[in-house]
């Protein structure tokens, strides 16, 4: 953003802005979290509008792969109404990473839009400041002044007005000089949306001194969500994302610890034998379920089957035939051999099952979610994985080292990654805040987190959001699996009342009118 800001650009259609107009007016909304910037840590359709992909392409652009949300507030202006001339009190900080995200949803025109001074956001000053020491008063300080002002400091600088419409944003940088002024009959409505950097130090002004010089508020600190990557500073509180609407009365899962002895017995008449370790929604997955097995020679746990969920199988002793009609397998029909430390993907809709076939009782980790179907042009399909790669590491001395198994989009995922993970005894690495559900399954030795040891088969669980370090407290190497679910963060309809259905068939009838206008008027243009 060399001029500091871009756009604009469309983001919300028509019916997206219609259903959110519902939430708007809903009387028992949620109200904002801690301050009115706090929307998207208590309502659901705000955090689902701010983690649009269509907004977080430009944003993840700007601030680079980790991104945390922190404002998120309703601009309403009546006709005639001013904001004068002002930089955001908050982003005002110029060695801050902040962006920021305006979208007009109603009446916005050239007339009721915002205002920009280009190459602002390098002055090092916000409008406040150089008005507070040119006597000027708030409602005083002129277009004109201000230009003034500006190529006193860059002779580049000008008046942008871009022509914004409804759906449409402009992304700027958060110190930028803006002003806005409605001069229509009619009030403008319109969504703010604010971004930073994590390490970015964000404080909630003091509302009795909102003029130079600005005060700010430690306590509380505005909340803030990850949304992408990963936070390693402690400048920002950070929440997790309100759960999904449907999520109904199942468990919001926090950080879990589970600790497993095996070998796991079967039931005897069974053959087959479930152990439930957890189940819930999280910020990213509608539903997560953890479970361990114990089953017998020659038993399967059903028959083939498909279902909409996604899964991740991992065999921790003993040995079984993943028996998957869809995939030929070594010996000439659908049998795939599972060893220990072997893991396997099944996309969703794809049919599988399994058979035991060592002595002892195959014990087996299953993770199984479903959310959002999203729109991954090429999902991973089928994959069979092993971490017994003994020189998966080569003779590196550092006490810390990854080696990515596989990483792609599913059905239901942005992304899934699995990497293979050493410590070395006393290495680890300090508490941090991840936008995406962490799965840890440990294969060898032991670690420390929460303040709790962890041996073999254990199985640690960390929701988007939730605080999380790790540490080898033991006199070995500790090995483990990490597998991260990134969420689809494609909106998500049911966050949004459902229009009535006369209003969703009056706008599609004016698309279907204006459509053919064009076309009408594109036609006697060409006579």
């Amino acid at each position: 953003m060399e001029l500091g800001f871009a756009g604009p650009v469309p983001v919300l259609s028509a019916e997206q802005r219609l259903r959110f107009s519902f939430v708007l007016n809903d009387p028992h909304r949620r109200p904002p979290l801690d301050w009115p910037k706090g929307y998207a840590a208590s309502t659901r359709a705000f955090y689902e509008i701010a983690t649009l992909p269509s907004i977080l392409s430009i944003v993840d652009e700007a601030l680079g792969g980790n991104v945390l949300l922190w404002g998120v507030s309703i601009l309403s202006q009546k006709p005639g109404e001013v904001h004068p001339w002002h930089s955001d009190i908050e982003t005002s900080d110029p060695d801050g990473r902040t962006v920021s995200v305006w979208i007009g949803l109603e009446n916005t025109r050239p007339e009721s839009s915002i205002k920009f001074v280009e190459r602002s956001h390098e002055f090092g000053a916000t409008v406040q400041e150089i008005r507070h020491h040119e006597g000027l008063a708030r409602q005083a300080t002129s277009t004109e002044t201000v230009l003034k002002w500006a190529t006193a400091r860059d002779p580049r600088a000008a008046l942008a007005h871009p022509a914004v419409t409804d759906g449409e944003a402009i992304f700027f940088q958060g110190s930028v000089w803006h002003f806005s002024e409605n001069r229509l009959q009619l009030p403008r409505l319109a969504l703010l949306l604010q971004y930073a950097a994590p390490e970015s130090r964000i404080r909630m002004p003091d509302a009795n001194h909102l003029d130079w010089p600005f005060r700010l508020r430690d306590i509380p600190k505005p909340p803030c969500i990850m949304i992408r990557g990963s936070n390693h500073s402690d400048a920002n509180r950070i929440v997790p994302a309100p759960v999904p609407v449907a999520m109904g009365t199942r468990t919001q899962l926090t950080n879990r610890i589970h600790p497993l002895s095996l070998p796991l017995a079967i039931d005897e008449s069974a053959g087959f034998k479930p152990y439930d370790m957890f189940s819930g929604s999280t910020p990213d997955l509608r539903e997560m379920d953890v479970h361990v097995s114990a089953l017998g020679k020659g038993h399967c746990p059903h028959p083939p089957h498909t279902h909409r969920d996604e899964e991740i199988l991992v065999m921790l002793r003993g040995e079984a035939d993943l028996i998957l009609p869809a995939v030929p397998g070594l010996y000439g029909d659908d049998r795939h051999p599972l060893k220990p430390g072997e893991f396997v993907y099944y996309p969703a809709h794809f049919p599988h099952t399994l058979r035991g076939t060592s002595a002892e009782p195959a014990n087996y980790l299953m993770f199984k979610w479903h959310t959002e179907v999203g729109s991954a042009k090429a999902p991973l399909k089928f994959g069979h994985y092993s971490t017994n790669d003994p020189n998966a590491f080569g003779d590196a001395s550092a006490g810390f080292r990854i080696k990515t198994i596989f990483e792609g989009a599913t059905d239901c995922l942005r992304k899934l990654h699995a990497h293979l993970s050493v410590l070395e005894p006393g290495a680890g690495y300090e508490p941090h805040i991840d936008a995406y559900d962490v799965a840890i399954l440990i294969l060898d030795g032991e670690v420390e987190t929460l303040g709790q040891r962890v041996g073999v088969g254990g199985t640690v669980f960390h929701p988007a959001g939730q605080t999380h370090g790790l540490r080898n407290p033991g006199a070995v190497r500790a090995r483990y699996v990490v597998f991260e679910f990134h969420g689809s963060q494609s909106i998500r309809n049911d966050a949004f009342p459902k229009p009535p259905a006369t209003l969703l068939q009056m706008l599609t009838d004016r698309k279907r009118w204006q459509r053919k206008a064009k076309k009408l008027t594109n036609a006697l243009l060409r006579r």
